[in-house]
């Protein structure tokens, strides 16, 4: 017995269809396994409690201070054994955490602005 057809579009169409039948069937096996999961934990409903009539936000504590040394102890070592003496560091200081952010959009603005 010889093909059922010789056409390409016909062939092409038919595999298509098959292809795009099993994903969608795994598509609803996926979906019906999560619906079923027996691993998901279960997340209990808390009790809704009668909450007081809200008191004046107090004012902002002052940010706790850090203790730097360690963390400067590390920056001396790292520097001596670049080869700079200790004596050499004038100062070191915590920058705001923003710097980092700033420095990183300053330097994408000007890598674009070097490819145009």
């Amino acid at each position: 017995m010889g093909p059922v057809t010789t056409n390409p579009w016909l062939i092409a169409l038919i595999n298509m269809t098959i292809v795009f039948g099993v994903l969608i069937a795994l598509g609803f096996l996926i979906t019906a396994i999560q619906l079923i999961d027996p691993t998901k934990k279960k997340v209990a409903k808390p009790a809704v409690a009668p909450t007081p009539a809200a008191a004046p936000a107090p004012a902002a504590a002052p940010a706790p201070v850090q203790d730097d040394s360690e963390i400067i102890a590390v920056i001396a070592a790292a520097v001596a054994a670049c080869g700079v003496s200790a004596d050499q560091i004038a100062c070191v200081r915590r920058l705001p955490n923003a710097s980092w952010t700033v420095n990183a959009r300053v330097e994408a603005i000007s890598v674009r602005k070097e490819c145009f």
